[in-house]
């Protein structure tokens, strides 16, 4: 593969992909970085307060901006701490966690994908340094996640760039990806709630995995393949 000037990954003409996500998707009715931030106060990382603290910024910015784009841009929770700090906790998180969390049939159903020519995306809203402990788990050749600002080596406690979620996904995957020559009617997509409709329905062969169920309603009538129930 090569990367143009944009830094975006262009592909061989005919390439097939499978785009997966990881919030419910792979971790069955969980989110990561929910659980990295508990991960992070049960090992004494960081306080009751600091998690206080950023439970009620959130509780803010979710009043001016709404939940989900506050989700999308608040990490208070990290402020302060160098990135190689944060890499190091999500190392220790997704060697004790994540990695065992994805279930050995999905994996097996993703590895298979791999093996019959498609190039494994994963694309979450998750944090990046999260996202990136999946890498040798799914063998996988992208792998896009929302960033964390820094400034003068320190955390801001903001994310930056396209939240991969609901109508961005597509954005945040094109930010990435070069969409022109990829065999689209042939790539999958793998995901759980009715907002990454978008992203479903860029591929040929879309799978709803442990829907909510209006995916599985929209999937009993496309005719899409429907893994596992929530």
């Amino acid at each position: 593969m090569a990367r143009d000037e944009n830094m975006r990954i262009t592909f061989p003409p005919g390439t097939r992909l499978a785009v997966i996500d990881l919030d419910g998707t792979l971790l069955q009715g969980m989110n990561a970085e929910r659980i990295f931030y508990l991960d992070l106060l049960v090992h004494g990382r960081i306080g009751i307060f600091r998690m206080l603290g950023f439970l009620l910024s959130l509780m803010g910015d979710s009043l001016h901006m709404g939940f989900r784009k506050a989700i999308g841009s608040n990490s208070r929770i990290l402020k302060g701490w160098t990135p190689e700090e944060v890499r190091r906790w999500a190392n220790a998180f997704g060697h004790s966690f994540l990695r065992k969390a994805v279930p050995e049939a999905l994996l097996s159903k993703i590895l298979t994908l791999k093996e019959g020519g498609c190039r494994v995306v994963l694309l979450s809203g998750s944090l990046q340094v999260i996202v990136d402990q999946l890498k040798d788990r799914l063998q996988a050749e992208v792998l896009i996640g929302t960033d964390l600002e820094v400034v003068d080596g320190r955390l801001t406690g903001r994310k930056t760039g396209t939240f991969a979620y609901g109508r961005m996904k597509p954005e945040a995957l094109f930010e990435r990806i070069d969409p022109e020559g990829i065999d689209w009617p042939g790539s999958w997509a793998l995901a759980d709630r009715l907002s990454d409709r978008p992203v479903l329905e860029l591929v040929g062969h879309p799978v709803a995995v442990h829907g909510d169920h209006r995916l599985r309603r929209l999937a009993s009538k496309r005719g899409w393949e429907i893994i596992g129930r929530r």
